[in-house]
């Protein structure tokens, strides 16, 4: 199924926005969340929403998605990336993940730093960013909705992506002097 034609109509619909600009997107207003969410129930999105004032710890993030969608383990950030590249989406159109008071969790237990050196409120997003990604490549459509009371909340470098080694060479040790001869 082609998702979307080159054309000035599809240009103007909000998902084709939303996923030119990356697949996740920041909202204040409630009522734009709303207006936005309806829009998206309108063209057969399945709606997930989740209240993260609730997070209050990453734990019960985990919990929390792995419960509202139907996931039988989900206790790390990897975790939810597998499972939300294996959600199911139907053809006719898209997921739609919904964070609500997102700014809670990013200030309280999401702002504790991990090893990579980016918040866990951060790492989600970038998750998020990366399903997008992944659906799009597959033909299907995931967003992500974050709602925060936070007008000045920023999320840099979401679904940023880092050269990879080729196939052949993907291991490191095919990338050493002595391999060389071996593959002549």
């Amino acid at each position: 199924m082609t998702l979307f034609s080159n054309s000035p109509d599809d240009w103007q619909k909000l998902d084709w926005q939303m996923l030119r600009d990356g697949g996740v997107a920041l909202y204040w207003r409630p009522e734009y969340l709303a207006e936005d969410v309806r829009w998206l129930v309108g063209r057969n999105y399945d709606i997930y929403t989740f209240d993260c004032e609730h997070w209050t710890s990453e734990r019960e993030m985990f919990s929390d998605l792995a419960r509202a969608l139907g996931f039988s383990e989900c206790s790390s950030f990897d975790a939810v990336d597998d499972n939300l590249s294996d959600l199911p989406i139907r053809e006719d159109g898209g997921v739609a993940l919904v964070f609500r008071r997102f700014n809670v969790y990013a200030t309280g237990a999401g702002s504790a730093l991990m090893s990579c050196g980016r918040a866990r409120a951060e790492v989600l997003l970038d998750v998020m960013a990366r399903v997008c990604r992944f659906h799009l490549f597959n033909g299907t459509r995931f967003v992500t909705l974050v709602q925060t009371e936070d007008p000045d909340y920023r999320a840099e470098r979401l679904g940023a992506v880092s050269a990879t080694w080729n196939r052949r060479e993907w291991v490191d040790a095919k990338r050493r002097p002595e391999s060389r001869n071996e593959a002549s």
